[in-house]
């Protein structure tokens, strides 16, 4: 793109709750301990708030699903500590 047609973008996906993640890691991590201080993790967000379709749609844009996310995060800590992968 040679010119865009905003000064600025919200870049933030869909909102998604620290217990909501933490189920993802779970699912691949079954022995995972993952406390919080409020049950399920619910805090108070402001992605919420933002806005991406200006950014998705002007750039085409596309996220990759947050369980693809965590498993790549996942897998580069493990990497990084030696650990065998997981899928």
């Amino acid at each position: 793109v040679d010119q865009s047609h905003y000064p600025i973008y919200n870049s933030g996906g869909h909102p998604i709750s620290l217990g909501d993640l933490a189920g993802i890691v779970k699912n691949f991590l079954p022995d995972a301990q993952i406390t919080f201080e409020s049950q399920d993790g619910k805090e108070d967000s402001g992605n919420y708030l933002a806005d991406n379709s200006r950014l998705l749609g002007e750039f085409e844009l596309e996220y990759p699903p947050f369980e693809q996310r965590v498993l790549q995060i996942i897998n580069d800590i493990r990497r990084d500590e030696g650990l065998p992968l997981v899928n």
